[in-house]
């Protein structure tokens, strides 16, 4: 990973393209132009930071927009979405008690 990072209290900055395949990880499909259209035309995309002409995308601020595009469980197509309560999962040493 070619990232900006700047710093041991800060995020990693992620390129678009980084930031693509970071999403398809999580099993989101946003190709870097998806991203960079989302980012000109619309208002609801993961949010970014610039150097320069270069967006970069803050790791975890990427995974909060992630857990907010799911929706809760739905049994039907009739039933009206409703955005999920997802919480960041738990690491093992804080699971235990």
């Amino acid at each position: 990973m070619t990232g900006l990072y700047l710093g041991e209290t800060e995020d990693v900055l992620l390129t678009r393209k980084e930031a693509s395949t970071e999403l398809l990880r999580m099993g989101i499909r946003r190709s870097p132009a998806t991203l960079a259209k989302i980012f000109s035309t619309r208002s609801d995309g993961p949010p970014c930071m610039h150097l320069g002409r270069t967006p970069y995308y803050p790791r975890r601020k990427l995974h909060d927009w992630a857990r907010s595009q799911l929706t809760a469980l739905r049994s039907s197509s009739s039933q009206p979405r409703r955005s999920g309560d997802w919480s960041p999962p738990r690491y093992r040493e804080e699971a235990r008690p």
